[in-house]
């Protein structure tokens, strides 16, 4: 199964939030981070970029989801977190198809960790930056299942109108985000706690889009599906936001929390090193 439509959050909420989850962070590292707030939160939709690049970047696709009902049932626990043992039980040829954006998470973590050791800040700024698109894909219920476009549920074209259309009406000024921060020592096992939290969501926006399917005009129902067509001001919208949109900014609040939490703990793993002046 191929995903056609993996854009994770839309251009605009990807860029926001990279740039709140630089706000969270209370340490020399923010401080370093806020002077380059503008980069981290401009080249935040960097990766959606790559995957247009398929010359530079062959692999990129796969590491923006998992579809991981189809390695196993909730809650995954029989999924391998190791790199190696999880080709081993699946095959490279499912681990393409069916995303491998947990460990996409740690080869971007490890990457940051030795920069920062290393003391490579451009290259870590923009490391982290693509880390936190990869951590905020898998906050997006649909980048972790592989009813990813509502396609085997009647809802063809659900992805884009929740992670995009209708966060860019109604939400773009909805966060509020605040919590601690978590440090950690195994950036998959994290990444499977989120893709555990974001999974379950999944039947509740299905359930949403099928009301405002309903909406729309038989006749016109194939739109919806039609990434070409904006439904941005349409009552299908509305009603989606009206059912999901305190999801939706819940999901958001976490990404950032979660994006911030990845750089710190890379930060820390690395000896909590002194950033540049600028």
């Amino acid at each position: 199964m191929t995903h056609q439509w993996a854009y994770g959050w839309g251009y605009t909420a990807h860029r926001l939030i990279n740039r709140e989850a630089v706000k969270l962070l209370n340490s020399p590292l923010g401080e370093f981070f806020s002077g380059y707030i503008n980069y981290i939160s401009e080249h935040a939709v960097d990766p959606d970029l790559w995957k247009k690049d398929k010359e530079n970047h062959p692999n990129e696709y796969p590491g923006h989801f998992i579809d991981a009902d189809l390695f196993d049932d909730y809650p995954f626990k029989k999924i391998p977190r190791k790199w190696e043992d999880v080709v081993n039980k699946y095959g490279k040829k499912k681990l393409d198809s069916w995303g491998t954006a947990p460990w996409r998470i740690e080869e971007y973590y490890y990457q940051l960790v030795t920069q920062f050791r290393d003391g490579e800040w451009i290259k870590a700024r923009l490391t982290a930056t693509a880390l936190g698109h990869y951590v905020s894909d898998i906050h997006v219920p649909f980048h972790t299942c592989a009813n990813y476009n509502g396609q085997l549920t009647g809802n063809k074209g659900v992805h884009k109108r929740w992670e995009a259309n209708m966060v860019e009406e109604f939400l773009l000024d909805a966060m509020n985000t605040s919590g601690s921060l978590i440090s950690f020592d195994d950036p998959v096992s994290q990444a499977f706690l989120i893709v555990e939290e974001s999974f379950p969501y999944v039947s509740t926006i299905l359930t949403a889009e099928t009301k405002a399917r309903e909406t729309v005009p038989v006749h016109l129902r194939s739109t919806i599906s039609d990434w070409e067509v904006s439904m941005i001001g349409s009552e299908y919208i509305k009603v989606l936001y009206v059912e999901t949109g305190a999801l939706a900014v819940s999901r958001m609040e976490m990404a950032s929390l979660r994006v911030a939490s990845y750089w710190h703990s890379a930060w820390v793993a690395a000896g909590k090193p002194s950033p540049p002046a600028r």
